[in-house]
């Protein structure tokens, strides 16, 4: 993700997904979590998280800067869209949507 980061002078990264598997809100143990909490420890308020099946970000990632949106807001800001966990509404993201951005699909939804 550094690498694609590193295109922009001052990246917006939207990370989608911090829950532990799919369609869940579950957030313990997720890897998801400390790969947004590395990426906020770095880059901070410009980390806009997308996790539709929690209400709030954990506290650790708040404090670091990062910050809680809609799918729709995210994908407009983003320089760099990283996807963490396939939840269904992130397979309909649309092509176009992604024009332009550094994609990192680690799901592999959007091939």
């Amino acid at each position: 993700m550094e690498q694609a980061a590193a295109r922009f002078a001052q990246p917006t990264i939207a990370c989608l997904g911090l829950a532990f598997k799919a369609d869940v809100g579950d957030l313990r143990q997720s890897p998801a979590v400390e790969v947004v909490r590395r990426l906020a420890a770095k880059y901070g308020d410009r980390v806009v998280v997308v996790e539709p099946y929690a209400p709030d970000l954990p506290p650790a990632l708040a404090q670091l800067g990062a910050r809680l949106a809609a799918l729709e807001e995210a994908l407009a800001e983003a320089d760099v869209v990283a996807l963490l966990v396939n939840h269904r509404p992130f397979s309909a993201v649309e092509a176009r949507s992604l024009e332009g951005k550094a994609v990192i699909d680690t799901r592999g939804i959007w091939r």
